[in-house]
Order: C-alpha cells, then sequence, then structure tokens
C-alpha cells in the first residue's frame, strides 16, 4: 500500500469528495489541514484540495478516477 498527502481545509466540498474518491484505491491518505499552518494556507489557499504522490502535486483541477488509476497502480 503506498501512502500519499491530501491538504485539505475545512468546509471544503472538494477535499471530501477527493477523499471519497481516495478511498476507491489501496492507498493510505494522510490528511494535512492547511489551515493550521500560515505557510501552507498561503500556499495553497486557492488550490484545495492537493494531492500528493510521491514528489508530485496535482491541484484539483487534475484530480479524477481516472488520473489516479494511471498514478497509484
Amino acid at each position: 500500500m503506498s501512502e500519499v498527502i491530501l491538504y485539505v481545509k475545512e468546509n471544503c466540498g472538494l477535499c471530501e469528495e477527493v477523499k471519497d474518491l481516495l478511498s476507491l484505491f489501496d492507498v493510505a491518505v494522510v490528511l494535512v489541514d492547511i489551515g493550521t499552518d500560515p505557510v501552507l494556507l498561503n500556499k495553497y489557499m486557492l488550490e484545495v484540495p492537493v494531492l500528493k504522490i510521491g514528489e508530485e502535486e496535482l491541484d484539483y483541477r487534475h484530480i479524477d478516477y481516472f488520473e489516479l488509476m494511471k498514478r497509484l497502480q
């Protein structure tokens, strides 16, 4: 099982959708709330959810089932 990092914020509907989507894959998800870190908040404020797979980051515009299939399997 691989591990990914999902950057999220409170009350984010897209974040919930991506969490649900990731549950379809055999992957451990580490959730990071950007609201708890000013540096992350500044970096990702308008981009969440952001998914980090290895060294690559995908913002919400690039996260879908087919993209995850390519990158997680």
